[in-house]
């Protein structure tokens, strides 16, 4: 992509997926956008039409033979979306169209766009900061409520104004030491880097909660995983089907007939959760049901949250508390994940059963589908209560944004050990620059054509 950053040409794209569907959009930005759109439009005088308005016209080849009837809206720089002259043609969704339309856009000049050539050129002429941009990709991929809502926010409301606070409070800092190794004077006006250990706390400080953000934001927009566990036959497939409301897993009554892991995303109360089945564990009857366990204590060594599932109609509830290791035989050390009990087949068990009374234990039956409500609340508490869980916080951190501020830290780091061990103002001052470059980095305001190419190459053409 590196090759067209900066090219100044006219650019053309579906912005909707491929295949069948009721309505295709294709865009058109850059300077000839009503001169390539002349020769193949029957309608209203383009350079007549009313900027963000729909306008019922034809589309022709230009031998002129019918293309499509659609809409057209022209938006007129810099108000439009990539800040250039740009219009988007609705159209019927056959593929077949599509393509025929492209083909005539391209014989006129177009050139087809490459994947986020579009946000790129919205990023290169103002119309969005960087942190926005990726926003974009992060609202188009979000996998549940609470990653849209913050994607949305970050592009929408002003949600880079963070990064733009932390390079102002920086620059603060460093503009003195710079001026004061440019233009110095004598001691006794001369400037005291000791006077700089408060804000640089302060500043450090703010950047390392900021990161610590980054973790709960990546497991927001990308789901927490939660494991399903226990041993064979105790209906960890049956309740991941009815927590799901279809048949996901393949069930019977034949023992470890679950032989790998499975995955699914869904959501719980604005979480996105992407809810694992897991392999019984237990004595191994091959090496293929070896294989399958052993995926098993893997993925409860990657859990945010395990679910153990426990056959009450086999076991008796214990009188003590319930440990994991009774139900997960040769479970990793390393397992440090909450852990919720889940009773099941209430529907086999005698009313007096005391695990209808247990307070350590949620009773259901996922063959009845019942308790399955309280199970969800009490993963969402569960979630929300360990910390990684904040729904009104409104921050994007993907993972190149958390590595180019960690840059940014570890430089604020090493000038205030060079001021508290009495080095040269020169380290100090140079410490300050890679921070303040790192900053810039992040916001967009500085940043390396590869790093660009990188991240506008992960979106998809069209957008």
């Amino acid at each position: 992509m590196e090759e067209y950053l900066f090219r100044q040409d006219t650019i053309a794209a579906p912005s909707t997926p491929a295949g069948r569907g009721a309505v295709a959009v294709v865009r058109v930005s850059g300077p000839d956008t009503l001169k390539i759109l002349h020769p193949l439009w029957l309608g209203r005088d383009l350079k007549t039409l009313v900027p963000q308005r729909f306008s019922l016209g034809r589309i022709k080849t230009s031998n002129g033979e019918l293309i499509d009837e659609v809409l057209l809206v022209r938006m007129v720089a810099p108000h439009s979306y990539t800040g250039e002259e740009m219009a988007e043609i609705h159209c019927h969704g056959n593929p077949h169209l599509v393509k025929a339309l492209l083909a005539e856009l391209y014989r006129q000049g177009a050139r087809g766009a490459e994947p986020g050539e579009f946000t790129f050129r919205a990023f290169r002429n103002g119309r969005m900061s960087l942190v926005q941009a990726e926003s974009v990709a992060a609202l188009i991929d979000a996998k549940g409520d609470w990653a849209r809502k913050n994607a949305l926010n970050v592009l929408a409301e002003d949600g880079d104004k963070w990064v733009r606070d932390l390079l102002d409070d920086l620059l603060a800092i460093w503009v003195p030491v710079e001026a004061d190794l440019e233009f110095p004077t004598d001691d006794l006006d001369s400037l005291n880097l000791e006077d700089l250990l408060p804000p640089l706390n302060q500043l450090l400080g703010r950047m390392i909660r900021l990161r610590e953000k980054a973790i709960r934001f990546s497991k927001l927009q990308e789901g927490y995983r939660v494991v399903i566990a226990g041993e064979p036959n105790a209906g960890k497939s049956s309740l991941l089907n009815a927590l799901l409301g279809y048949q996901r897993a393949m069930v019977t009554d034949i023992p470890g007939t679950t032989r790998d892991t499975l995955e699914e995303v869904f959501e719980i109360e604005g979480i996105p959760i992407r809810l694992i089945d897991t392999a019984g564990l237990g004595e191994a009857k091959d090496e293929l049901d070896a294989k399958g366990m052993e995926r098993s204590r893997e993925a409860l060594a990657r859990a945010d949250l395990a679910v153990v599932v426990i056959d009450a109609s086999l076991h008796s509830c214990p009188e003590g508390e319930l440990t994991y290791r009774d139900y997960l035989p040769a479970i990793p050390e390393e397992f440090e994940a909450p852990v919720l009990y889940v009773a099941n087949k209430a529907d086999l068990i005698e009313e007096t059963s005391p695990w209808r009374g247990s307070e350590d234990a949620i009773l259901v039956s996922a063959l009845a589908e019942t308790g399955l409500k309280n199970l969800l609340k009490k993963i969402s508490e569960t979630l929300t209560e360990s910390g990684g869980v904040d729904l009104d916080e409104r921050l994007m951190l993907n993972d190149r944004q958390e590595r180019t501020l960690s840059r940014a830290i570890e430089a604020i780091v090493k000038s205030i050990e060079n001021i508290d061990t009495g080095a040269n103002q020169d380290l100090v001052a140079t410490d300050l620059a890679e921070a303040k470059s790192a900053l810039e980095e992040l916001s967009g305001k500085t940043i390396q054509i590869d790093l660009m190419g990188e991240i506008f190459g992960k979106f998809c053409i069209g957008k």
